[in-house]
């Protein structure tokens, strides 16, 4: 995995979340695309650069957004170690899917953003004096994960078209004959 490469990615990544997302937003539902390239990396990256991978894209979403408004708690390093334990899982459960179909993508973007979502509503729960519920965070957090479900196959594309310039690629090769 070329690291240098994976930064430029993220950055870019980073500045297209931050601009262009709230042009996608469907009644205020965000696209997320820093989930996006951590799934198309817990697909295809060896296992400990997965892993790694997915931290350093939970860090960089926590920097992001440093802390909820009016409050004095911040969340930095929730999204981190929640994206990288979901990247251990996601590379434990690799191994029984197909790791280049546009199935696996879809599942494992909304698991990823619909469990990242319950944890950052459960921290907002419990931490901050937030009266919505956890009820209406998850289910936000279902209507996010549905939205970035159906832009994961689209940008896995896109990100499969640069495997040679990330330094990523799929361990299994199917062959024929």
């Amino acid at each position: 995995m070329r690291w240098i490469a994976f930064a430029i990615l993220l950055y870019l990544t980073a500045v297209l979340q931050t601009s262009v997302a709230p042009f996608l937003a469907l009644h205020s539902i965000l696209p997320d695309f820093m989930v996006v390239v951590a799934v198309f990396y817990m697909l295809t990256a060896r296992d400990h650069d997965a892993a790694l991978a997915g931290w350093v894209i939970g860090l960089v979403m926590d920097l992001m957004s440093l802390s909820y408004p009016q409050q004095r708690y911040a969340n930095v390093g929730l999204h981190a170690l929640s994206l990288g334990l979901i990247a251990l899982m996601a590379v434990k459960a690799r191994g029984a899917v197909v790791r280049e179909s546009v199935w696996s993508q879809i599942v494992f973007a909304f698991v990823a953003k619909f469990l990242l979502a319950l944890v950052a509503g459960a921290h907002l729960h419990f931490v901050t004096d937030f009266h919505g519920g956890f009820a209406d965070a998850a289910a936000r957090g279902l209507y996010e994960a549905i939205y970035c479900a159906a832009i994961a196959p689209y940008g896995c594309w896109i990100l499969q078209r640069l495997r040679g310039l990330l330094g990523v690629g799929f361990s299994q090769r199917w062959s024929v004959g």
